[in-house]
């Protein structure tokens, strides 16, 4: 710290003026003791610098506009008051990069850092340098810094101007099982050589004259994938994601499985979604997408029953 580096120079010099211009005894003594401050500042500070760790806390996933905070902390060997600390910290989000100097009294009772969470993405708080001084602030020593976490600020709900046509897939279609076993659903059929014994269904052989088993029925999974496209400009980007989660939760109400599928560094990645949760997690995921890997192959190289693309440039959604 600047200041207080000049008040010692500044006191040292009085007490070099002193030593010379004075005939007093105990001005030599001044001067060593003078001399000696740092050293013994750094002496007595060094257990709690070394043991100083930062801590953070932030929350995975925000709501975009909600109110969002960055808490941070020191821990430390407390035989002593915690010296000063300052940590430059830079908040990387996808269209810019703020530099920020956290210069409060952070070791006595921690921080608490304000996020801005009126644009849907990310927020990455990287802490670049930190650095804990002596108690006389004259001599400091590098903290160690915490990895990056990520923030997702997620999109509200948007409804899209045309909703896909999935009424065929609310009545869940049946097919037999294969390798028999037990199902709640079965159907009847004529006996075939080969069929099991102990399908065979007597009561309604009896009835009709002629071998009748219980054929156990399974349902049939069919695919149906949401391709997500994260567009460039936030406003776009923005309104993707919201007409996502809309869909998405409208598909798990109506108790539609689907899979989602979007674009990252490169690569196709596909998580499926059967609850909030993972929901949830897809909407992170897309909302930490960098802007380079935006864009999706099409037509998609899947197979599916019914891909829906969610995104501008695809016609948002059809």
């Amino acid at each position: 710290m600047a200041t207080n580096r000049m008040l010692y120079l500044g006191l040292l010099a009085l007490s070099v003026t002193f030593y010379f211009a004075s005939k007093i005894w105990f001005s030599w003594l001044l001067l060593a003791l003078v001399l000696a401050l740092p050293i013994l500042s750094f002496l007595c500070s060094l257990p709690v610098m070394l043991t100083c760790r930062l801590t953070v806390r932030a929350p995975d996933t925000v709501e975009q506009g909600e109110a969002a905070s960055l808490r941070i902390g020191i821990t430390a060997f407390r035989f002593l008051p915690l010296p000063e600390i300052r940590i430059r910290l830079n908040l990387r989000t996808r269209d810019q990069e703020k530099d920020l100097r956290f210069l409060s009294h952070l070791s006595r009772a921690g921080g608490l850092l304000t996020l801005s969470t009126d644009q849907c993405g990310f927020i990455v708080p990287e802490f670049r340098r930190g650095w804990v001084y002596d108690a006389l602030g004259l001599i400091r020593l590098p903290l160690r810094m915490p990895q990056p976490h990520p923030i997702a600020i997620l999109p509200p709900s948007i409804q899209p101007d045309i909703r896909p046509r999935l009424e065929n897939f609310f009545q869940q279609q049946m097919k037999p099982k294969s390798g028999s076993g037990f199902s709640e659903q079965h159907d009847h059929r004529a006996y075939r050589p080969g069929d099991p014994v102990k399908n065979i269904h007597w009561k309604l052989s009896l009835k009709s004259d002629a071998l009748i088993v219980r054929e156990p029925l399974e349902p049939v999974r069919r695919r149906i994938i949401l391709a997500v496209r994260t567009p460039r400009g936030k406003d776009e980007r923005a309104r993707t994601l919201g007409t996502f989660r809309y869909l998405s939760g409208w598909m798990l109400e109506h108790g539609i499985v689907f899979e989602a599928v979007w674009m990252e560094d490169g690569k196709l990645r596909q998580a499926p979604v059967n609850t909030e949760k993972d929901l949830l997690s897809v909407l992170r995921d897309t909302c930490l997408v960098p802007e380079s890997s935006a864009d999706l192959p099409w037509p998609l190289p899947l197979n599916a029953d019914l891909i829906c693309p969610v995104g501008s440039e695809r016609g948002s959604v059809s």
